[in-house]
């Protein structure tokens, strides 16, 4: 997956609640599926996602890249699909996965490049967004999959994360010697990498299977609202 062109950027701080809610969707009606556009906020937008959950079913994917505390922003991006499609797990988590590989490789392009400042900040994003896939992960997912099926694979699961996070720490500290950034890359993709496919072949078909259509997409809904 590549990282599609911002179409537009949406700044709500300033708006009442109405209002903000509108701005954001007549921007996302201009976008072609793939597409995406920054909504900006001063809070996590909670509104806006309701409202697009309401009156944009299953057309969106909401995608947090800076997380406050004095500005939060938001990446949402045009799906394909039919008007109140109803979303499942796989697919959606999957596509985050993907999202997040193309902002990692992103960061190291920008490295290579010499553009420090560059690949910090799509670091940041990529750390926010990782650490909250992680995040529904452990909150919403898991717990959902262990009441139906018990602990199963989950365990691992939880044990790679903690992998994963000390990795991206200890990239963070590394950045400025591109190096030693490379070779804790390399850790993070044999760790990350092994970690998503477990997801993807095993995790995630099990939960689509054990959840009815209404209840994979209101699990989808639960993941959305995660900040």
């Amino acid at each position: 997956m590549s990282a599609a062109a911002v179409t537009d950027v949406v700044d709500v701080r300033r708006q009442a609640a109405a209002a903000r809610n509108e701005a954001v969707l007549r921007a996302f009606d201009a976008l072609a599926p793939g597409e995406r556009l920054d909504v900006v906020g001063a809070d996590p937008s909670a509104g806006v996602l309701r409202c697009l959950q309401t009156r944009r079913k299953g057309l969106f994917d909401w995608s947090p890249l800076e997380s406050g505390p004095e500005r939060f922003r938001i990446e949402v991006s045009r799906r394909a699909a039919e008007p109140g499609a109803l979303r499942e797990v796989g697919e959606a988590l999957a596509w985050d996965h993907d999202r997040l590989d193309a902002l990692e490789a992103n960061v190291f392009e920008r490295l290579a490049a010499r553009d420090q400042a560059g690949a910090r900040g799509r670091w940041a994003e990529f750390t926010v967004g990782l650490r909250r896939h992680i995040r529904f992960e452990e909150e919403v997912l898991f717990p959902r999959f262990e009441e139906r099926c018990g602990p199963g694979p989950t365990g691992v699961m939880r044990f790679e994360h903690r992998q994963i996070e000390a990795i991206l720490e200890a990239i963070g500290l590394a950045l400025a010697n591109e190096a030693s950034a490379l070779a804790l890359r390399a850790e993070l993709h044999q760790v990350l990498g092994a970690h998503n496919q477990k997801e993807e072949m095993v995790l995630y078909p099990m939960t689509d299977r054990i959840l009815d259509a209404l209840e994979r997409d209101a699990l989808v809904a639960a993941v959305q609202a995660v900040s």
